[in-house]
């Protein structure tokens, strides 16, 4: 609960401002949706000069308006120059009235919601650029010639009801609606209530469209979906065997340098034991979550140190390869975005675990509350190192409702609604937003959950892989655990198998994969278990984009043909399977997909390749290619320290081809066999 206030103290400049609108944060308009114009005419471009930093300064004793705004200026260089503006109209998004309230005037469609904001503005002639530019102000420009922002005010909402009854009498009007949209007070702790609010009025509004998970397709063999193997049920404080139908929430953190407890073979009896949590150092970021599950009335946690036996090796390959499933199907994933290890906690689970940054400036008619998102970023969360992990971007994409906890405010995102501790926006709807109050990312919203067609499907491809290539790992060995979810959830809904990391419907387009910047092999080896049980370290062969580093990819190409219309594919795949048998790679027929145009060449039946113990090498991975018009050319994955890593296949024919089909073979890299067979077809070249 927000502190009483007295009433704020105004100088004879701030005394001027249009204290009115700032009472009226609400501006109904009558044009159509989406609407982009301001709310009021003109209003983006009044604003009144509140002096120059020195001014402020000096009037931060006798005015409290200054005084907030020379708090935000202290933490600049002290020979900081320029004025500060203030303008009265900041647009944070519109919105429609409920459906179960009915405005006054039927002419009004929507209503635009603002806020007050505070600019800094340099002397013309001395534009901070480059090094000179103060550290804070530099973190929020983009163009040196625009204004800075120093302070953003809202209006805090008249009567808030925070987890109540939403169908209270007083919200039936539009009046009584409308005091209820504007700022909220962010206290030291996190309201339990509000949150469960969030995921009740989800799970009773929504429906399937954040719960999309509930549509994937059973398991291939016949079985009920997946389910993980433990979790930490809060209310006994131990582990137990995943009830039937377990309704849990799931953890995504990051480890970092903190000590983790693990679960282990040697310690799985003891902590099945009620109450037994309570014995073990567990980090402070998991006791957080497990003690806001609680808060929130919901019994089961699932967090991999804890739910993945870290010393048993089979196990914990099923659970990772199972990643899609975990993330999927729980109720809502908590991320915990502050701090840079496991010993973090969730700042405003426990008390005093936050600082309140907040200021209230209580005017006669209203209270103005400072928002915490001033740089219109979620408080910096993208650039924390839960964002900048490779493990955290397959949790956070797989995941239909998250709740994120920054250093200073929760934050609620589904597929349907995003909602912060700071912002009362609960029961607007066809909202349209100018600031969201969590940022989705390309790569979060692209993955689909609904069959795709094959050019679509590669697109949602390149943009997951893209991605996932700028995230870090510590271990490299983690390479394509990391993207096993990605990839069991799209295997399932596309009904599709992966090979290293790369998808078997459209594998010719996914070979197109190219890394720029400087980028080596990594020679990474992974487990792989035959049926008895029995463990082989195999390396990731190099056609595998999973077998370089390189943090700097580029997005696949398109097929374009020569006349600039999709073609398809005209290579024919085998791969080396953990049995070493040759196995056919079955992409998608291309012939009924709109997408793609006619074909290059004329089609032929795929060669029958040879067996590949008639080879040298016969290891699992090794890639075989047939193609009815073409020979290798070159070393198809270089290493070049300082240029690219390019898997990029030439083909064309050879100069002193006969009209009668020869093949030949050759290895290339130990990892490919290339079989091919020229005809005289009149294409010159291409490349894959």
């Amino acid at each position: 609960m927000a502190p009483s206030e007295p009433i704020a103290r105004l100088c004879e400049v701030c005394s001027k401002l249009d204290i009115q609108r700032f009472t009226h944060p609400l501006h109904p308009c009558r044009k159509p949706l989406p609407c982009l114009s301001p709310p009021i005419e003109g209003a983006h471009a009044a604003f009144r000069v509140l002096g120059s930093i020195d001014e402020i300064k000096a009037r931060r004793f006798t005015c409290d308006f200054c005084k907030l705004i020379a708090e935000s200026l202290d933490k600049e260089p002290s020979d900081l120059k320029g004025e500060c503006s203030v303008w009265e109209t900041e647009e944070l998004c519109n919105f429609k009235l409920p459906i179960d309230v009915k405005g006054r005037e039927p002419s009004i469609t929507h209503f635009h919601l603002t806020q007050l904001s505070v600019t800094f503005d340099p002397p013309k002639a001395n534009r901070f650029t480059g090094p000179s530019l103060p550290w804070e102000l530099k973190a929020r420009v983009k163009d040196p010639r625009s204004s800075y922002y120093v302070q953003i005010f809202q209006v805090k909402a008249r009567s808030c009801a925070e987890g109540r009854d939403r169908t209270a009498a007083s919200l039936q009007t539009e009046q009584g609606f409308l005091d209820t949209i504007g700022g909220r007070y962010v206290s030291t702790q996190v309201n339990a209530q509000l949150l469960r609010a969030w995921l009740h009025q989800c799970e009773s509004e929504h429906g399937e469209a954040c719960m999309p998970s509930s549509r994937l397709p059973v398991e291939r063999n016949g079985e009920a979906g997946f389910q993980p193997t433990f979790v930490v049920d809060v209310t006994q404080s131990c582990l137990v065997d995943t009830p039937s139908q377990c309704r849990y929430v799931a953890l995504s953190y990051v480890w970092g340098t903190a000590p983790v407890f693990r679960h282990l073979l040697e310690n799985t009896r003891d902590l099945r034991k009620k109450d037994s949590l309570h014995s073990f150092p567990i980090p402070a970021t998991i006791r957080d979550a497990i003690t806001l599950v609680r808060a929130i009335g919901e019994r089961y946690l699932w967090v991999d140190s804890l739910c993945i036996v870290q010393n048993d090796l089979k196990m914990q390959q099923t659970e990772i390869a199972r990643m899609g499933s975990i993330y999927s199907k729980a109720l809502f994933t908590i991320i915990a975005a502050a701090g840079d290890h496991a010993n973090s906690g969730l700042p405003g689970v426990e008390t005093g675990s936050r600082e309140q940054l907040q200021k209230i400036l209580k005017l006669a008619d209203c209270e103005l509350l400072t928002v915490i998102d001033v740089r219109h970023t979620a408080s910096g969360i993208d650039d924390t190192t839960w964002a900048e992990r490779a493990w955290t971007f397959q949790e956070r994409v797989l995941s239909s409702r998250v709740l994120v906890f920054s250093e200073t405010q929760a934050y609620w995102s589904c597929r349907a609604a995003s909602h912060s501790e700071e912002q009362v926006l609960e029961r607007v709807r066809d909202i349209n937003r100018r600031r969201t109050s969590f940022p989705q990312t390309r790569a979060t919203d692209s993955l689909s959950w609904e069959p795709l067609r094959p050019m679509e499907y590669s697109d949602i491809y390149d943009n997951l892989l893209f991605s996932y290539r700028q995230r870090r790992l510590t271990y490299q060995t983690d390479v394509l655990n990391a993207f096993n979810g990605v990839s069991e959830i799209l295997a399932a809904l596309q009904d599709d198998t992966f090979h290293w990391g790369l998808p078997e419907s459209i594998f010719s387009y996914a070979m197109t994969w190219l890394l720029n910047g400087p980028s080596s092999r990594n020679y990474v080896e992974v487990p792989v278990f035959d049926n008895d049980g029995s463990k082989q370290m195999i390396s990731i062969p190099s056609w595998s984009w999973a077998a370089w580093y390189g943090a700097d990819p580029t997005r696949l190409p398109n097929l374009i043909a020569g006349d600039s219309t999709d073609v398809r594919p005209v290579i024919h795949f085998a791969i080396v399977d953990e049995k070493h048998r040759l196995v056919r790679i079955k992409e998608w027929p291309m012939q009924d997909d709109p997408d793609f145009g006619p074909p290059l060449w004329k089609n032929e039946e795929c060669h029958q390749l040879q067996s590949p113990t008639q080879h040298s090498v016969s290891r699992m991975g090794q890639l075989h290619f047939w193609t009815s018009l073409a020979k290798s050319e070159g070393n198809p994955t270089l290493e070049r320290p300082w240029g690219r890593v390019v898997c990029i296949y030439i083909l064309f024919p050879s100069p002193n081809f006969e009209q009668d089909t020869h093949s030949t073979y050759e290895t290339v890299d130990q990892d490919f066999i290339v079989g091919c067979s020229a005809r005289p077809w009149g294409v010159d070249s291409f490349s894959y």
